[in-house]
């Protein structure tokens, strides 16, 4: 079999992902339909971006010239989802604080307040990037658990522009997953349509 010095090939504009995306808030999938259902945060501007790091470590052997296979260790793996906002709510608020609660007794008020501590319900269930993928159907979902904005509320307005609120949502694993090989996101992916019906 040739090579070819163009990466293109008959499938590659059925392997795009197109768009900013959307986000969704406490997105469930349900098995026995295979959809998925939940809260749009809101819309965005800039786009998003995800990012998994994973820091890594290799033990120092006496002798050994390079890297050897098989001895590499995760010491941490970590991901988070910066969402640019454009949709201003007081709920999206709050998500963008972090250890906040909203008062909504005020008749005329929804009035917002950052707390000291962090309580298990300021995480949401998860925070979910929604894409499409040129040649599907099905989108593409990136998922967060227990979502947590780690880095503040940061808002800048200006003239004849739109404030933008960029959220850095970090995932966290559950109590009950420490220790396990467990990671607190996952990628759902759509398998390639191989033209059959059942």
């Amino acid at each position: 079999m040739a090579v070819n010095t163009v990466g293109v090939t008959e499938k590659t504009p059925d392997r795009m992902l197109l768009d900013a995306g959307a986000i969704y808030k406490n997105l469930e999938f349900d098995e026995t339909t295979g959809e998925f259902d939940g809260e749009a945060l809101g819309a965005t501007s800039g786009g998003n971006e995800f990012v998994v790091e994973i820091e890594q470590r290799q033990p120092e052997i006496d002798g050994a010239k390079s890297r050897i296979k098989g001895l590499k260790f995760v010491n941490s793996h970590e991901a988070h989802l910066v969402v640019n906002l454009k949709e201003v709510t007081a709920e999206n608020i709050k998500a963008a604080i972090g250890p906040a609660d909203i008062d909504d007794t005020d008749e005329e008020f929804d009035i917002i307040s950052g707390r000291q501590s962090i309580q298990d319900s300021d995480y949401l269930d998860n925070i979910s990037y929604v894409g499409r993928l040129s040649g599907s159907n099905k989108p593409v979902v990136i998922m967060l658990d227990n979502a947590l904005s780690a880095e503040g509320f940061t808002m800048t307005s200006e003239d004849d522009n739109e404030a933008v609120i960029p959220i850095t949502f970090h995932s966290h694993l559950d109590a009950d997953d420490i220790g396990s090989d467990k990671v607190p996101y996952r990628i759902y992916y759509p398998k390639a349509d191989t033209g059959t019906t059942t």
